[in-house]
């Protein structure tokens, strides 16, 4: 085969990105599964020996099995020293029956070219978001950071990274002067959940999440002390543990459907 590479790849809602801008690598599906999807496109970047090829789009469920595949199409490449954005929307009659990651493949001249991640959002589906959380779990296990959207008390809201300590689908984040600022966190009792994928750079899901404080000290310490493995350039080491106990609110996050 041809040394053809895929530098980047996408698959994602258009509604979405005309609202916000933002292209997350998510079809969209409203209502319970099954369900039709909604119109998406597809962006690829290919870079390789200049020449024409024969391209074919497909999506695959969680399965591997085939729900969509696009007509061949002929795109150009102009040689190695280029890279290639090529652009198309499809609306086609699919229907997605879970919710779990599916994929986006690419051929070229009939040999699989590139394979990625793509997420489902189904805002209200029931069945969707017990799938949604175990992805954002095994995302959560990979990476080192989430994002909390926190009320204030004038009514505003902000959003904020947090290093967090992960039990199951509960998180537990410290915060406090010297570590991190976490607004008002301790002080309300729901925040939004953003959770991205380290390997894509893209949100799996957004979840409401209750919050409460740790006021237990042996609760404190044993979360405080995984919390000294996961994270990162600790200046004091071990020492953080007492600055931890003296200056820090210790909060626990459920995410709540």
């Amino acid at each position: 085969m041809s040394r053809v590479k895929l530098l980047s790849g996408m698959a994602y809602d258009i509604a979405t990105y005309e609202e916000t801008g933002i292209a997350d690598p998510v079809l969209k599906v409203f209502g319970e599964f099954p369900a039709p999807c909604e119109p998406f496109a597809v962006n690829r970047v290919y870079k390789g020996p200049q020449g024409h090829y024969e391209e074919v789009v497909v999506i695959a469920d969680p399965d591997g099995t085939v729900i969509f595949e696009s007509r061949p199409r002929i795109i150009e490449l102009r040689g190695e020293m280029f890279e290639d954005l090529f652009a198309d929307t499809f609306a086609p009659k699919l229907t997605i029956t879970a919710g779990r990651e599916h994929t986006l493949v690419l051929y070229l001249n009939g040999n699989l070219t590139a394979e990625v991640p793509v997420f489902i959002d189904a805002p209200y589906s029931a069945s969707s978001f017990g799938a949604v959380l175990d992805a954002a779990e095994t995302a959560l296990k990979k990476g080192s950071i989430c994002w909390l959207t926190i009320p204030q008390k004038d009514g505003s809201r902000v959003s904020r990274p947090a290093w967090y300590v992960q039990q199951g689908k509960q998180l537990f984040v410290l915060k406090g002067a010297l570590e991190q600022e976490l607004p008002n966190l301790e002080n309300v009792g729901n925040v939004l959940l953003t959770v991205k994928s380290k390997d894509v750079k893209a949100t799996i899901g957004e979840f409401n999440a209750t919050v409460r404080v740790v006021t237990d000290s042996e609760e404190f310490d044993r979360i405080a002390t995984l919390g000294l493995g996961t994270r990162l350039n600790l200046t004091d080491g071990e020492n953080a543990m007492q600055r931890w106990r003296d200056t820090c609110t210790l909060v626990e996050l459920t995410p709540v459907g």
